[in-house]
């Protein structure tokens, strides 16, 4: 859904959050909706509920303007602190195939992908961006066998892995106090795949096409190294990872200005995504969706009056710009007797690229062993505008 996505999630991405904007482009002041709303004219749409084809659907959908490849994961050192990780890898068609020239040239492509990378320390949270045209080899999606990549930043199944996408290693070098480290994030075989939605059809309102196909692997071990060049000692972690896959060609409805979406590993083994989309004057918009998945697999969807999942008032992150971004959010599921707050780790969370969002770590305050990963877009007004009240 995760934002740099072109639905909420769903994200963006979501992000969640493209690239209609030129690459090295520095409008830091881009909204996430007003990217994911922009024309899909002769781009297929997502309308009806489809079925699913593995590994298949795991590869690249050119048919489809925006499609995004989504990775979490949230875990915990030999002392207990917490560290978190997010891969997502987007793809922005410019041209539908029917629409697209035949260019002889190696350097000629048909779409834009952009890639972000962010972790979370006991040290703080830092993200990056790159990104690349759909020519050469920089960057791309196979299916079968599983390999998602930019660059050097490389989500790559094991052998035999197929037709999931799991187990897999991401590897990429990142930034942390400074210097360039590496790491590794190794994967589980994986639970799933679940369909969202409705059969895997995601609605975000109620206009035709308004929707993306998404579909998740809600649960996989993980484990983290972090290794410095210096020859200092590798940093270890462990813990559970979610991955998400969407494509859409139009998911969000004109007055939708962002999303608020949450996936969180209960400590009674089930997985749990909750996503809400906003008005700018932060009403809701359009479809709100659940899913529940038992520790055996098998998933519900939750309807709106089941559950509970909104912002505690007063409960802000200030964050760069002047938007305040709800870092406390109130969580209900009666049918599991859960009633608490999710708290994020850190509250400064925040994402600063060429499409700002908050992706991070949160956690049950009265079960900390129930964590997961929130993203939040929309609360970071233009410039010139005042901050958003939290409703």
């Amino acid at each position: 859904m995760r934002r740099a996505r072109e639905s909420a999630f769903a994200r963006f991405g979501a992000i969640f959050l493209l690239l209609s904007v030129g690459i090295g482009s520095a409008q830091a002041a881009l909204e996430a909706g007003s990217v994911l709303g922009a024309s899909a004219d002769g781009f297929e749409r997502a309308l009806a509920p489809r079925s699913f084809q593995f590994p298949d659907d795991h590869g690249v959908k050119p048919a489809f303007r925006t499609q995004w490849w989504y990775l979490t994961a949230h875990l915990k050192d030999g002392q207990g602190q917490a560290f978190g990780v997010q891969f997502t890898l987007f793809r922005q068609g410019l041209l539908a195939p029917a629409q697209a020239p035949v260019r002889a040239s190696p350097l000629a492509g048909n779409a834009l992908w952009m890639a972000h990378l962010a972790i979370t320390t006991p040290e703080g949270h830092g993200a990056e961006e790159r990104f690349a045209r759909d020519a050469l080899g920089l960057a791309g999606v196979t299916s079968a066998p599983f390999r998602a990549w930019l660059e050097d930043w490389t989500l790559e199944a094991a052998p035999g892995a197929s037709p999931a996408p799991f187990p897999a290693t991401l590897s990429a070098t990142v930034t942390l106090g400074g210097q360039r480290q590496r790491l590794t994030l190794t994967l589980g075989a994986p639970r799933g795949p679940v369909l969202q939605g409705d059969s895997g059809l995601s609605l975000k309102s109620r206009e035709t096409g308004s929707a993306s196909y998404y579909y998740s692997y809600p649960r996989m071990a993980a484990a983290l190294t972090l290794t410095p060049p210096t020859g200092e000692a590798p940093r270890h972690a462990s813990g559970l990872a979610w991955f998400d896959r969407e494509w859409s060609s139009g998911a969000l409805a004109p007055e939708q200005v962002g999303w608020d979406w949450l996936a969180l590993h209960l400590s009674t083994g089930h997985d749990l995504m909750l996503f809400r989309l906003r008005r700018a004057d932060g009403s809701l918009s359009g479809v709100r969706e659940g899913t529940l998945v038992a520790p055996d697999g098998k998933s519900v969807r939750l309807a709106p009056g089941t559950y509970r999942f909104e912002p505690v008032p007063g409960a802000t992150w200030a964050g760069p710009r002047g938007g305040l971004w709800p870092v406390r959010w109130r969580l209900d599921l009666p049918q599991l007797g859960v009633v608490d707050v999710v708290s994020a780790v850190q509250a400064d969370q925040h994402n600063p690229l060429t499409v700002p969002y908050w992706e991070g770590v949160v956690c049950l305050e009265e079960d900390e062993e129930s964590c997961g990963y929130l993203e939040m877009t929309g609360y970071e007004p233009p410039t010139d505008a005042r901050p958003r009240s939290v409703e």
